[in-house]
């Protein structure tokens, strides 16, 4: 089954809950609006991406995004164009890998994250997915983001680009990147 991300707030995030959960309360952080929080605190939001918490890739287009895993995914077919490719990216994973739309994280809801998926009714009755889950073994990990773009544009809701994640396995993270930073370009649908 491909793996068909509904984002309706211009971004995507990749983490670990077990890892979050520990980080929030090693912090004391209790509120539910997390995005605002990681947002407005410069600090925390560098201190997440230094230890691995939390990868936002955030300012792209709202829309279908077709999600992929290596590893765990079929690669993009040749249907579709590599845009660009951006790596070395901290993230650290207990208990498994949740790609989800960043708008999780306006008022973020832990008991949500249960089973594989999360899933909405649009008004039409189509059902969408927000957040998917991965079962990614535990470590520290580097990640590489590739963006695509299909040749030929299909009519919703079929999407039109897609990103493929990388998990490179380490020991230790050495420094960090921070994906907000305008250097990066994720907005593949732009491209």
């Amino acid at each position: 089954m491909d793996r068909i991300l509904s984002t309706y707030s211009y971004g995507i995030c990749l983490f670990s809950m077990e890892v979050l959960q520990d980080f929030l309360k090693k912090e004391k952080i209790r509120s539910k609006k997390l995005l605002h929080k990681f947002q407005k605190d410069k600090k925390l939001y560098l201190a997440m991406q230094k230890e691995g918490i939390w990868f936002p890739i955030s300012k792209i287009n709202s829309g279908q995004h077709l999600i992929k895993l290596e590893g765990y995914d079929n690669t993009f077919n040749d249907e579709w164009e590599q845009k660009f490719e951006i790596e070395g990216f901290n993230l650290k994973i207990e208990g498994g890998l949740w790609i989800s739309d960043i708008g999780s994280f306006y008022t973020f809801n832990e008991g949500e994250f249960c089973g594989e998926a999360i899933s909405f009714k649009t008004g039409d009755g189509d059902i969408q997915y927000s957040d998917f889950k991965y079962d990614v073994p535990a470590g520290k990990y580097l990640l590489s983001v590739k963006g695509f773009l299909r040749k030929g544009k299909k009519g919703f809701p079929n999407p039109n680009s897609g990103f493929l994640f990388s998990l490179v396995k380490v020991d230790e993270f050495s420094g960090f990147k921070n994906p907000r930073e305008d250097i990066y370009n994720f907005n593949v649908t732009n491209m």
